[in-house]
């Protein structure tokens, strides 16, 4: 056993890590907030620095040096594939096959070093997570009601203590407010949903709730179609597996009412807060299931996120099948997006345009391995059940929850081949696979 000084210290760097851990991914635009977003030289910017802190932090943490499971050797095996693949031939070779941008393979690098980031993060934040996964939630938790309350209070009051964008909703006419940046913050969502339907009796468990809600008024007065309307689609799913674990009918009733409860606390908040946005966030849903129905906005605008007409990728594909286009920093700008290089809007056909079918044959690993371990942990819940004051169940559910939503989103398969950046990927299977390892530690359920 570790001495009380030794844990002391232990847990400090715990805490230091997750702030710093929380402070990259830069929920509500904070960094921009406090003007240190462009810190540093040379084009480095203040998560270049944060990046380097995280890796010494992990380093300096010898006790974090354990036997690795099954499931997170073969995800690392294939993660480091695909990194090798990644800088090797889309930002060297295919650049110099293709004659595109090979005269700076330097800038091609440091353009892509967020991809290693994001890798890197899977490792790290692993090894972290399996000792510390309380201080993660906990620090989640509270920053973000800090975060949300400022931003509520800068909308109310027609202010910018934090960066927001104030855009018109055209076919509701009315305002939506965006925060430049949400970080883990959407993960609030899940994390709510899962409270209520399972009953978790977990450490937090208040805090957590009441960050989720306040996350939920956020996308409402985002108006953001997909988030709205998401969050029903996470309480569908819950419920669900919920249904499914219990041995009952997959539609039941008790579920059902817990979230009816929680909608109605929901409902008050919104009333008093947002009362315009009750009626506007009615008609953002029935907008998104007639898109789905019809492919069209009832005024005849086509969503093309939903299909995969956008002819623009769709011709690059076509023209570079096996290795896509390369590296390109037209798929990284806002100048790239108006000429039609939209990756950030269409993940996976931009992944096919920019890696080819080498690429994303090479990720698919990934999550044929995501399935799998999905498919045997709820087959491994409906044996063994689970304890509701777990926090290691807690966070195993809200992870199959996570990636079963993230699958019904096949316009945003593959979003870590075509946006390197989005760390929250492979961190959340890092979260996933150490909650496998806690769960299979704390209670001898078979999981491998």
């Amino acid at each position: 056993m570790l001495s009380d000084e030794r844990e002391t210290k232990l847990n400090f760097i715990d805490y230091l890590f997750w702030i710093t851990f929380i402070l990259f991914t830069n929920p509500g635009g904070i960094q921009q907030a406090l003007g240190i977003y462009e810190f540093g030289i040379g084009g480095a910017n203040l998560n270049d620095y944060l990046f380097v802190l995280l890796l010494f932090l992990y380093l300096i943490l010898p006790h974090r040096q354990i036997r690795k499971t099954e499931d997170y050797r073969l995800v690392k095996k294939y993660l480091f594939i695909f990194l090798v693949y990644y800088f090797l031939f889309f930002v060297y070779l295919t650049p110099i096959l293709k004659d595109t941008n090979s005269q700076n393979i330097i800038f091609n690098l440091i353009k892509s070093r967020w991809a290693f980031y994001s890798i890197a993060l899977f490792f790290i934040t692993y090894n972290i997570f399996l000792n510390s996964y309380k201080i993660f939630f906990f620090l989640l938790a509270y920053s973000s009601i800090l975060l949300l309350v400022l931003f509520f209070i800068s909308v109310i009051n027609h202010l910018e203590i934090l960066p927001y964008a104030n855009e018109n909703r055209e076919f509701i006419d009315i305002s939506r407010y965006l925060l430049l940046s949400y970080g883990l913050m959407p993960l609030l969502v899940p994390i709510g949903v899962i409270l209520v339907v399972y009953k978790f009796n977990i450490e937090y468990r208040k805090v957590l709730l009441t960050a989720a809600i306040m996350m939920f008024l956020a996308w409402l007065i985002s108006l953001t179609r997909r988030h709205i309307f998401g969050a029903f689609i996470y309480v569908f799913l819950a419920a669900i597996l919920y249904n499914y674990i219990k041995g009952k009918k997959l539609i039941s009733f008790i579920p059902i009412f817990r979230i009816i409860f929680a909608s109605f606390i929901i409902i008050i908040v919104v009333y008093f807060s947002f009362p315009k946005y009750i009626d506007a966030g009615a008609k953002i849903i029935d907008v998104t299931i007639y898109v789905i129905q019809h492919g069209e906005t009832p005024n005849g605008k086509i969503d093309k996120r939903l299909g995969f007409n956008k002819t623009f990728i769709v011709n690059k594909f076509k023209d570079n099948p096996l290795l896509g286009t390369g590296f390109s920093n037209n798929w990284r700008t806002g100048e790239g997006d108006k000429a039609g290089y939209e990756a950030s809007d269409y993940p996976l056909l931009s992944s096919f345009a920019m890696t080819g079918i080498v690429g994303i044959l090479l990720f698919l690993p990934i999550y044929l391995l995501l399935i799998k371990y999905i498919y045997k942990d709820i087959k491994m819940l409906r044996k063994t059940g689970f304890n509701n004051e777990s926090f290691e169940y807690f966070i195993l559910i809200l992870f199959i929850i996570v990636f079963t939503f993230h699958l019904l989103e096949y316009m945003n398969w593959f979003i870590f081949v075509s946006n390197p950046g989005e760390y929250w990927f492979p961190v959340y299977i890092a979260m996933y696979l150490a909650s496998r390892r806690m769960c299979k530690a704390s209670d001898e359920t078979g999981i491998s």
